[in-house]
């Protein structure tokens, strides 16, 4: 899916979270979107998935202005999005293999083609004999990675990671990153992070700084160190 933001200005009530965002992500599209907390990352990926309504601007999916489809075509649409949330909202309730078909099954996927794509997907993510397990046995980073193969079950063109990283150790963040890396080669990956991981070496930044949209490009950790103050 070719994506793009247009002016995209977001308020909640009184609060400006973003203010007038431009970028296009066409397929293929692999960036760290990077920015201190309150800078509207998460609320940017949200708008970009359908989640959240401009309150002014637009997000476009192939062309199509996302805010203007109807409930059916923004359904149709979102399939081709896979989203990790910074929890890994897994069902206490369902095994590792059955959180991960959850998603298939709400599309209507017949049981037997559901059951073999998650398996496929936990092998991926190297859960293959976590399957029947519940989410409260694993460790917090087999419960982020369960959480990447259920995004990624669906098989979406784009996958939006929401700080996959948050209250990981070193090792465990570095065995997220190699996943995503692996598994979303071909196709679109946009992380949210609060720094740039060392080892997830995306070519793109998007850096957000007061809901501003104020670097587009290669990497430059200058821009870390920079004060959080934007000009009005």
């Amino acid at each position: 899916m070719d994506l793009r933001a247009d002016g995209l200005t977001v308020r909640y009530g009184a609060r400006q979270v973003l203010t007038g965002v431009s970028c296009a992500l066409p397929p293929g599209t692999q960036a760290l979107v990077l920015g201190r907390s309150g800078a509207g990352k998460t609320t940017l990926v949200k708008a970009l998935a359908g989640l959240v309504r401009p309150t002014e601007g637009c997000v476009l999916w192939d062309g199509r202005d996302a805010a203007r489809l109807t409930a059916a075509e923004r359904r149709e649409q979102q399939a081709s999005f896979g989203m990790v949330f910074q929890t890994d909202a897994l069902f206490d309730s369902m095994t590792v293999l059955q959180n991960v078909m959850a998603p298939l099954t709400r599309r209507h996927v017949p049981e037997a083609e559901a059951q073999a794509r998650a398996r496929d997907v936990l092998r991926a993510v190297g859960l293959a004999d976590a399957a029947d397990t519940l989410p409260e046995r694993l460790s917090g980073g087999m419960k982020k990675r369960a959480g990447i193969a259920r995004a990624l079950a669906a098989r979406p063109s784009v996958v939006l990671a929401d700080d996959p990283f948050a209250g990981l150790d070193p090792g465990t963040a570095r065995q997220v990153a190699r996943v995503l890396l692996d598994v979303s080669r071909g196709g679109t990956l946009l992380v949210v992070s609060t720094e740039a991981p060392m080892d997830l070496p995306l070519p793109r930044w998007l850096y957000l700084r007061g809901g501003r949209l104020v670097h587009d490009g290669p990497p430059a950790p200058e821009l870390e160190d920079a004060p959080d103050e934007v000009p009005a």
